[in-house]
């Protein structure tokens, strides 16, 4: 079982610790709702140093990153980030990756933790001869920490980091904590204010522990994968393994806007372009139950007659502390996918009603910020 480097200070903290993609990580400290709550309200830091980070540098490694990426490189200048996608030659999704534009020659690309080795070893194989550029991996010797929550700003403030106050969303800044060189990004996977830091694994200890000591008192909590789980599912954000995979396409994930099919060729355009042509057969859809239960991951949905066949899977599904309602994501044919439409879910054997609807689930406050997602 691999563990990150901050795998003693969770166990410090009292978390849960569980296998996930082979890591041993906390699943929750103080409780997976309390956390949740905590995130919305006030501020959670999160250790995500189980994601690879992957550094493609020289001056091909635009044009390299265009050539395997869906989103379009050209629209992303130095010093800002985006969320994009790998397909394989089918259009189906290797996985959805962020991607931080830290110079005009050198990109820190951020990939899942089940999707790690197969990205690199995927990515190493695509250079081409001519490629001006390398593809180097530096998830061990990088860590990763989630500050996320309306108070993070204030919190990471603390610091005393030039620039910090002027970082819009997506945008990145260098700067130096504890005299180690740490990228600070404008980003995250909760749907509130926020930023992810990347420094020397050597150094993250040091300001986990700085981080909780200034932040507790003003209600700072460490906070687990549980508690990430149920706010990205709020925002509709999608879980690789679980709502995308190599057998769907970013069209059918309703993640379209991130195909830029214009901007010449890439892995897997060709295929997207014939399923455009051709027309979807199913989609990715945002639905909540109108009676008290809770959908999970597997369970069959039904079309409005119970006694149809399944029309589809729930690929996530929980209860929304916000909401006081179930909430999940699921595929289904394309003509039971408009907001609305009635649905059932089978849980544990009984039928029941869902409706579709538009994501987000969760509605920000005015004048918060979705860092990534499935919102543009």
């Amino acid at each position: 079982m691999k563990r990150t480097p901050l795998y003693e200070a969770h166990e410090s903290a009292g978390a849960k610790l569980v296998d996930f993609a082979g890591w041993d990580m906390p699943i929750q400290y103080s409780g997976v709702v309390d956390e949740y709550r905590t995130v919305r309200t006030k501020a959670g830091l999160f250790d995500v140093s189980h994601m690879g980070r992957i550094e493609i540098t020289g001056p091909g490694s635009s044009s390299f990153l265009q050539r395997v990426a869906t989103n379009d490189l050209a629209t992303l200048p130095a010093g800002q980030s985006h969320y994009s996608m790998i397909c394989n030659e089918r259009g189906g999704i290797k996985d959805d990756i962020f991607i931080y534009a830290v110079a005009s020659e050198e990109f820190l690309v951020c990939v899942n933790a089940s999707n790690r080795e197969k990205i690199l070893t995927w990515m190493r194989g695509q250079l081409a001869s001519d490629d001006a550029c390398r593809v180097i991996d530096r998830s061990e010797e990088l860590a990763q920490l989630a500050l996320q929550g309306p108070d993070s700003k204030e919190l990471l403030s603390m610091l005393k980091i030039d620039g910090l106050a002027a970082l819009k969303p997506r945008h990145l800044l260098r700067s130096k904590i504890f005299d180690e060189s740490v990228l600070i990004a404008r980003t995250g996977y909760t749907g509130e204010l926020g930023y992810e830091l990347y420094l020397p694994a050597r150094s993250v200890r040091r300001l986990w522990n700085h981080l909780m000591e200034i932040g507790q008192p003003k209600g700072l909590k460490p906070a687990g994968l549980g508690s990430r789980d149920l706010l990205r599912l709020e925002m509709g954000y999608l879980l690789y393994g679980n709502d995308i995979d190599e057998d769907t396409t970013p069209l059918e994930a309703g993640a379209g806007w991130l195909v830029h099919l214009n901007k010449g060729g890439f892995i897997g355009r060709d295929a997207l372009l014939r399923q455009q042509a051709a027309g979807l057969r199913r989609r990715l859809v945002s639905f909540e139950l109108l009676e008290k239960a809770v959908p999970r991951h597997g369970c069959s949905i039904l079309g409005p007659d119970t006694k149809a066949n399944p029309v589809g899977l729930v690929t996530s599904g929980n209860f929304s502390p916000l909401l006081q309602k179930g909430i999940g994501l699921g595929y289904v044919t394309l003509a039971l996918a408009e907001p609305g439409t009635r649905l059932h879910i089978d849980i544990r054997g009984k039928h029941c009603v869902a409706v579709v609807v538009k994501a987000p689930f969760y509605k920000r406050p005015k004048g918060s910020h979705i860092a990534y997602g499935t919102n543009k």
